[in-house]
């Protein structure tokens, strides 16, 4: 597998995005670029290959096509297919693209650098889904010209492709203690349910000071912080759905009452819910 270290002192510059959408058949063209592509698949199947490596993207995974890199369709897809993508470029001196078969891994002197696969699968929480949403909508508000706006608010969304798939791989290495681990994967299974430090430390036999000392230690947040966080991230991806209204997702995301819920949204995301709800619902369209 290819992988890409880009150095993040310069931004990568964005050029064009988009959401294509296919009711059937669709085959990617055969082209090499002299940009980068970034696609995440949202419904389907896609078949691409890339320098004569067949891949299949699947919902909730990306893939990253190389400038100078020949690419094409392999077949047709099956079905209705969906994906975003993105195109940008980087000055040659700030990226390099090797190829490793080791997870990724960045060292202990790369501060300002990050690493994202050719192919990778993104977590359930569906971040990186909503960034690529809200770069669709400013594009769209600046008719999809090259802006400042829109080129931070996709290095912001390969940051957190970057991150979260380090994050993965520290918690796969065991570099988070099995406690804090314990937490972070029941907080995010469960944060629908009524949630405290006390509660956590009882479902896995810890003391409550143990279980909050430690976790701050490892994640800088406090078991509080991160379930208000994880709450309000998984109200973001809910808020994307017009059908619900605000308290029902308040309520579906474990908060006790409306109020709350709307005082800690603005608090953590400068905007009350229905103004981000308004703010991010639209998106380019392509159906070629």
């Amino acid at each position: 597998m290819l992988q890409c270290r880009i150095k993040t002192q310069t931004p990568a510059s964005f050029l064009t995005c988009g959401n294509l959408i296919s009711e059937d058949g669709f085959v990617h063209a055969r082209r090499t670029m002299n940009c980068f592509v970034l696609l995440l698949v949202q419904e389907g199947t896609l078949y691409l290959t890339q320098e004569e490596v067949p891949w299949e993207i699947c919902p909730g995974e990306f893939f990253l096509l190389f400038p100078g890199k020949e690419h094409f369709g392999t077949r047709p897809s099956q079905g209705p297919l969906s994906y975003y993508w993105v195109h940008f470029t980087l000055d040659q001196e700030d990226f390099q693209i090797f190829s490793a078969k080791e997870p990724l891994s960045l060292s202990a002197g790369e501060p300002d650098a990050l690493l994202l696969p050719e192919k990778g699968r993104l977590s359930g929480q569906k971040r990186c889904s909503v960034l690529f949403v809200q770069l669709l909508d400013l594009a769209r508000r600046h008719q999809y010209r090259q802006t400042l706006s829109c080129t931070y608010a996709m290095n912001l969304l390969l940051l957190q492709i970057s991150e979260e798939l380090l994050n993965a791989r520290q918690e796969q290495e065991g570099s988070l203690p099995s406690p804090v681990l314990d937490a972070i994967q029941w907080i995010e299974s469960h944060f629908d349910q009524p949630l405290s430090a006390q509660s956590l430390a009882r479902q896995f036999h810890y003391h409550p000071a143990y279980l909050t000392t430690l976790f701050k230690k490892h994640t800088g947040l406090s078991l509080l912080t991160y379930i208000r966080r994880t709450r309000i991230q998984a109200a973001k991806n809910l808020l994307m759905n017009k059908n619900l209204r605000v308290c029902q997702i308040a309520e579906m995301c474990g908060f006790p009452d409306e109020k709350q819920f709307m005082k800690l949204f603005k608090k953590q995301e400068g905007m009350t819910p229905t103004q981000y709800r308004s703010a991010f619902h639209q998106k380019k369209i392509n159906t070629r």
